[in-house]
């Protein structure tokens, strides 16, 4: 197709009334409402046998959606191109060979492409769903990734890398979103050939193709690429990942600085300075100005890699003894040596004794608060994930909060109580995202885990989590008086909002409303406070409420036509103003339907 010819034209009706739209240069998935009715709907849903369900992200290339595959009855995700891609049949074309090359890479650490086609004038291309995130999200939740994360990374997609270039293909665009986890412990990398031809179309714009910040430098020079060049490009990935920052921060985009930029050499260690040798040895050699200087093989990029993560691993597991002689000693050396660590054992003890008698001087001595001494090393690596998961509850962010949540649970590192909150912060994600059978799994796992603890001073917050895993996981709302032994002043301030949204959930909109007016009364104190980050999502739901409320009270009072009709105009107008989903849209609608039936 040319691009000055027109394109086809795409007529979609209201659902509500009726009403034919011309949705033609409405984007895929697009919201818009109806010129009749104000009814709101997503447009261009359908692309031949895929249904788009969700938007995944954006990028350069085009959209990504996860999409229903009708004729296979699976999930895919559905990656539908920009215009540009499809403007006429040669480029079609090319990036149906592309497509066609991609799918025969089978590696565990590459996306699969399923299919490809075009429809409404865009080409698709339908892959295997993986929905974990990508290393960007993970990169955005911690500043710094952990040093052995990132090398397992590094050895999956070179891997992944090698697979491809067996079959003539290199990347062209490897940065960190297009390095996508299918779990906690397993990267992808998508969006392999694609580059190609994106690649080709702004040549003919005269740009370069490409995240500055991860591009070779080769490519600045027009000179050929291969295979060297998405060493570059991983190299750079995996430094920002580990050091925080990319090798090269320009403050202009200009091709001069960026070239000017790229001629000085790198140095991992200057931005983290704790990272070990072996790894700052690798990434610095993948970002080598001349491709000559950078690894010559993946097979030997992989033995490095893999290496200084074997380094890694044998320090943080701590030194191995060597094996001792076996010395023979007589019976008189033996009860010498046997005195000797009587007389030891003695010593530690009256030692461990006066350190306890004078612990507390001891502390103040050393300047070490006894609150700090029992902080665990780990926190440090999952608290800012936590606090990041909730930051993105609180905006309405539920799906991303999901899979941050996800990756938490998964971990065996977190400790309990922590490893507790992020399950149930779990499930209370699942479940305002109306994922009631996530949620129900999340909340019966933490209805059959013993409790944390059986000290006395833990016991109430220990008992508190399987108490509401089982009220969670009963079915049918949850009574008012459920939430009579629950404290306001301490984390039992939780119970009121899960509660008040399972009501809610469960179109109990009244019963529910009340606990979360309930829930905005508590006042958790300190350590629990940061429990008041979801006031905003509780205020949202009682908003909605407060919409509805209103117009339920004077629907039974419509009786008349005219009365009828001006209650009409202000469901139809509230129907735009409601926030929270089903519960509320559902009554909405049906209040619409009467009222607007003959």
């Amino acid at each position: 197709m040319s691009e000055s010819e027109e394109q086809p034209q795409i007529v979609e009706a209201c659902p509500a009334c009726g009403t034919l739209m011309d949705v033609s240069n409405e984007t895929p998935y697009s919201k818009v409402f109806c010129p009749s009715c104000a009814q709101s709907l997503h447009v261009r849903k359908q692309f031949n046998n895929f249904t788009l369900l969700e938007l995944l992200g954006e990028g350069g290339m085009g959209s990504v959606f996860k999409a229903s595959d009708l004729n296979l009855k699976r999930s895919v995700a559905l990656k539908i191109l920009r215009r540009e891609c499809s403007a006429n049949a040669e480029e079609s074309e090319k990036l149906a060979q592309e497509a066609r090359l991609t799918a025969s890479i089978n590696h565990p650490h590459v996306v699969k492409v399923y299919s490809f086609g075009q429809d409404h004038g865009q080409f698709y291309l339908a892959m295997e769903l993986v929905e974990k995130g990508s290393l960007d999200d993970l990169m955005g939740i911690q500043k710094r990734v952990a040093e052995s994360q990132i090398l397992e990374v590094g050895i999956q997609i070179a891997s992944g890398l090698q697979a491809a270039l067996e079959v003539g293909l290199i990347h062209r665009d490897i940065k960190p979103g297009n390095i996508l986890f299918a779990d906690a412990h397993t990267a992808k990398l998508v969006d392999f050939g694609l580059a190609l031809v994106m690649e080709e179309a702004a040549s003919e714009r005269g740009e370069i193709w490409g995240t500055p910040y991860y591009i070779a430098p080769e490519k600045l020079d027009h000179q050929p690429e291969d295979f060297r060049s998405d060493i570059y490009s991983l190299g750079g990935t995996l430094f920002h990942a580990i050091a925080g920052r990319p090798p090269y921060e320009a403050t202009t985009a200009s091709m001069v600085a960026l070239k000017q930029l790229k001629s000085l050499p790198v140095s991992l260690q200057s931005f983290a300075p704790d990272v070990s040798s072996e790894t700052a040895y690798v990434i610095n050699r993948m970002l080598a100005k001349s491709p000559d200087d950078r690894y010559a093989s993946y097979e030997e990029l992989i033995e490095h890699l893999s290496y200084a993560r074997q380094k890694l691993i044998e320090r943080a597991q701590g030194p191995v003894r060597p094996k001792e002689r076996a010395i023979v000693q007589s019976r008189e050396q033996k009860n010498a040596i046997g005195y000797v660590v009587l007389g030891l054992i003695a010593v530690m003890l009256v030692g461990i004794a006066l350190a306890f008698i004078f612990r507390s001087q001891l502390a103040e001595a050393l300047g070490i608060k006894a609150a700090e001494a029992k902080v665990v090393w780990t926190a440090a690596d999952y608290q800012p994930q936590m606090d990041a998961a909730r930051q993105l509850l609180a905006e309405g962010r539920y799906g991303e909060a999901q899979k941050v949540y996800g990756r938490l649970v998964s971990e065996p590192w977190i400790t309990r109580p922590d490893a507790d909150w992020a399950q149930i912060n779990l499930g209370l994600s699942q479940l305002l995202a109306s994922d009631l059978s996530g949620a129900a799994a999340t909340f019966e796992a933490i209805q059959n885990k013993e409790p944390f603890s059986v000290d006395e001073a833990n016991r109430a917050l220990a008992n508190f989590f399987p108490q509401v895993g089982r009220v969670m996981t009963v079915d049918g709302p949850v009574a008012p008086g459920a939430l009579q032994p629950y404290a306001k002043n301490n984390f039992a301030a939780f119970a009121y909002f899960l509660y008040g949204l399972k009501n809610w959930q469960l179109g109990k909109i009244e019963e529910g409303a009340q606990m979360l007016r309930q829930f905005l009364a508590t006042q958790p104190a300190k350590p629990w406070d940061w429990i008041r980050s979801y006031d905003p999502i509780a205020q949202k739901f009682l908003n909605d409420f407060d919409i509805w409320a209103p117009l339920n009270k004077d629907f039974a009072a419509a009786t008349t036509p005219t009365a009828k009709a001006a209650l009409l105009a202000r469901v139809r107008e509230a129907k735009n103003r409601v926030q929270t989903g089903d519960a509320i849209g559902a009554r909405l609608d049906r209040m619409e339907s009467k009222l607007s039936a003959p």
